[in-house]
């Protein structure tokens, strides 16, 4: 179980993410002299980036994805979406470091997997004292990064999520119309030290309530590994 998990409630998404991006920045401040990871959830979880200064960025600073929809298109990958925001020019400029995750040429989403677990690896051997902070943000049906539900199959969510791998490439199939991933695992996760998780819209109000409570299965509720981070603060919009 985790140290501590709260929740800071905002009146509206804008709001959750300008408090959000605050404390992300304020860690980051704290910690620029100090060798972290950031993992970043894509999507609306960019939102909260808005609110981080260049002053809290440095060449201390690794940044990565917590997952990659495996694609050569820029309206598809998360990685060139991240490219458009001024936080990655500003921590481009602030000469923070980047794993990119466009697809090379030639390369499958099993050589990106490979590539980028050997990338977290080398940062950790290098880094052992270093501090992974993650950005969370969970779907409707409870997803978290590329760690999608699989209410259907407990045994086949362990073998791509809960195994040995940090890194795992696969096919979502039907559960996702972007169906070639690449995602950090939960193996990965339970090792984050901080996550800043940004949840919002009624939608995902049932899901959030369950993860809140800790109630349900985690291969039914990805989001629920959010419990094994040391410290996890979940803004949100929802009442």
């Amino acid at each position: 179980m985790n140290n501590t998990f709260k929740v800071f409630r905002q009146i509206n998404k804008d709001s959750a993410a300008a408090e959000a991006g605050e404390h992300l920045n304020q860690l980051l401040l704290e910690n620029k002299k100090n060798p972290v990871l950031l993992v970043l959830s894509a999507g609306s979880s960019f939102a909260v980036l808005d609110y981080v200064g260049k002053n809290a960025l440095g060449d201390n600073l690794h940044i990565c994805l917590l997952d990659e929809r495996f694609s050569q298109d820029p309206a598809i990958n998360s990685f060139s979406q991240l490219q458009k925001t001024e936080f990655y020019v500003d921590a481009l400029n602030a000469e923070a470091n980047f794993f990119g995750t466009l697809p090379r040429p030639n390369e499958t989403k099993e050589d990106m997997a490979a590539r980028w677990e050997k990338y977290l690896k080398t940062w950790r051997e290098q880094n052992p004292m270093g501090l992974i902070v993650a950005t969370l943000g969970m779907g409707a049906d409870g997803h978290t990064g590329g760690v999608l539900p699989f209410p259907e199959d407990a045994n086949e969510f362990h073998r791509l999520f809960e195994s040995e791998a940090w890194v795992r490439a696969y096919d979502a199939g039907d559960k996702n119309k972007y169906r070639d991933r690449d995602a950090l695992t939960l193996t990965f996760l339970r090792q984050i030290n901080i996550g800043f998780g940004f949840v919002c819209g009624a939608d995902k109000k049932p899901k959030l309530d369950e993860v809140i409570k800790n109630q349900g299965k985690v291969h039914e509720l990805p989001a629920l590994a959010w419990h094994d981070i040391a410290d996890v603060k979940v803004f949100t919009d929802i009442e």
